[in-house]
């Protein structure tokens, strides 16, 4: 797994990139969107979630030059969902999202140090196809 460090960051990073998104989209006005808070899972979700995580990327093809890329897109679909909601599974407009928070993590040096790391870590075989 990658350090608990680089996840904070990528998680943090994920977060700020969303808030910034809630507030320029939510027509009722920036006040509306700051009062949400974020959605307390139980253990148990979150426990889900993570095993849904693991099952989502030994599903990729080991030979597949993006593994990587895809392994880290499964995880930030995950932490987005259990940040704002998994009922946005369903939501079309969650995916271009998704691909919108990646490319944006992806521009940042810094950030995407850290995203080929957590890549690696996920795929657990020292992939480094990101």
């Amino acid at each position: 797994m990658a350090g608990i460090s680089s996840v904070q960051q990528i998680v943090a990073t994920i977060r700020a990139e969303m808030s910034s998104r809630v507030v320029k989209n939510d027509r009722r006005g920036p006040a509306v969107a700051e009062k949400r808070a974020p959605r307390a899972k139980p253990a148990q979700a979150s426990a889900r979630m993570t095993g849904l995580l693991q099952q989502r990327v030994a599903a990729l093809d080991p030979a597949d030059s993006q593994r990587g890329r895809k392994a880290f897109r499964i995880f930030l679909e995950s932490v987005l969902l259990a940040e704002f909601g998994e009922e946005l599974i369903n939501d079309p407009a969650f995916y271009a999202m998704v691909d919108q928070v990646q490319l944006a993590m992806e521009d940042d040096p810094q950030i995407a140090s850290a995203i080929a790391q957590a890549a690696q870590s996920l795929c657990g075989d020292g992939a480094k196809n990101y």
